[in-house]
C-alpha cells in the first residue's frame, strides 16, 4: 500500500505547532505565531503560508468545542466565533482538512503512540491553566453531540455558595481546584503566597505539610472527577498530561489513590499513567485523525 502524507496542526493561543507525517512517522515539525488580531482571521492563512508542499490530508486541533461536522463553536483564545476553519484550509490548499478539539487530539496521540499505548479506550486528562479531557473509545475519538465530551473541568466539585467562581459562570467547578491556577488559589487560601504551581507541588513532594495538604485537596478533587468520568465511559486506562502533570510520579500516585477511593468498585484499579508525548501530543493526534479519515 502506498504511504501517504498528512499535516497535523495544533492551534494554541500563542503558537501554532505543525508537523508533516508520512503515515505515523513525523518527518518534520515547525511553528508559527498565532495572530489573533482581526477576529483571528489571519490564523489559517499564516498556517497555509508555512506549509512546504502538498499532502494527502490534514487535521487541525483547536482549543474549543468542535461539532461532528467540523464546525467550531467558539474558540475564545483565538477570537473565533462559530466558524469552519477546516473548510478555509481546504479551499486555500486543496488538502482535505478535519477539525477536532485539542484535548481530543492529544488523547488520540497518547492512546495510539504515548502513555496509553496498548489500550483501545483511554481518558486523557489535560492539566494546565484549566482542566480538560479527551475521550478515545474503541480506538476512536468521541467528541459528543455538542463537542463537549470530556469537559470534566466543569464537573461541580463544590456546589455550595462557597464554591470558587469559574470562568464558565458557575461555581465550584473542578478546574478551580485541580488546575495550575486552582492549586495556586488553594495555596493562597492556606496562607502561602508567591509560589507557582510547580513550586507548590515540588514542596509538597518534599514533605512540606502545608503544601502537601494543598496538593491533597487538588488531587482529591481530580481523583473524584476522573472517577465520575470513569463511571460513564469505563476506560481501560487514564493518562495525565499538561504542565501540572510534570509533577510526575508524585502526582500520578496521589491521583491514583484518590481515584480508587472515589471510583465505583468495578472501575477501581483502572491504571493511571503519565503522558509520554509532551507538547507534540496534539499535532501527532491531529495527524492520526487525518490518517484515520482515509484522506
Amino acid at each position: 500500500m502506498e504511504s501517504k502524507r498528512y499535516y497535523g496542526v495544533d492551534v494554541g493561543g500563542t503558537t501554532v505547532k505543525i508537523g508533516l507525517f508520512q503515515d505515523e512517522q513525523l518527518l518534520e515539525k515547525w511553528s508559527v505565531p498565532t495572530d489573533i488580531s482581526d477576529g483571528g482571521s489571519h490564523i489559517i492563512r499564516d498556517i497555509v503560508r508555512s506549509l512546504p508542499g502538498p499532502a494527502d490530508g490534514a487535521a487541525m486541533a483547536v482549543p474549543g468545542a468542535v461539532l461532528p461536522d467540523g464546525t467550531v463553536n467558539r474558540c475564545v483564545n483565538l477570537n473565533w466565533g462559530v466558524c469552519r476553519p477546516g473548510d478555509e484550509f481546504a479551499a486555500l490548499t486543496g488538502i482535505p482538512c478535519r477539525v477536532l478539539n485539542d484535548a481530543n487530539a492529544a488523547a488520540l496521540g497518547e492512546q495510539r503512540l504515548g502513555g496509553g499505548r496498548g489500550h483501545e479506550s483511554v481518558l486523557f486528562v489535560a492539566l494546565g491553566t484549566g482542566v480538560g479531557a479527551g475521550v478515545v473509545l474503541d480506538g476512536h475519538v468521541r467528541a459528543g453531540t455538542h463537542g463537549a465530551a470530556g469537559e470534566i473541568g466543569h464537573l461541580c466539585w463544590d456546589p455550595s455558595e462557597a464554591g470558587a467562581p469559574c470562568t464558565c459562570g458557575r461555581r465550584g467547578c473542578l478546574e478551580q481546584y485541580s488546575s495550575a491556577t486552582g492549586i495556586v488559589r488553594l495555596a493562597v487560601q492556606a496562607g502561602v503566597t508567591g509560589l507557582s504551581c510547580k513550586q507548590i507541588l515540588d514542596g509538597a513532594a518534599a514533605g512540606d505539610p502545608v503544601l502537601e495538604a494543598v496538593a491533597d485537596q487538588a488531587f482529591d478533587a481530580l481523583g473524584w472527577g476522573i472517577a465520575a468520568a470513569a463511571a460513564v465511559i469505563d476506560p481501560e486506562a487514564v493518562v495525565l498530561g499538561g504542565g501540572v502533570a510534570l509533577a510526575g510520579e508524585y502526582l500520578r500516585a496521589k491521583v491514583q489513590a484518590a481515584f480508587d477511593r472515589f471510583a465505583f468498585h468495578a472501575c477501581q484499579g483502572t491504571p493511571i499513567y503519565l503522558a509520554a508525548l509532551g507538547s507534540d501530543a496534539g499535532l501527532i493526534g491531529a495527524a492520526l485523525y487525518a490518517k484515520d479519515a482515509g484522506c
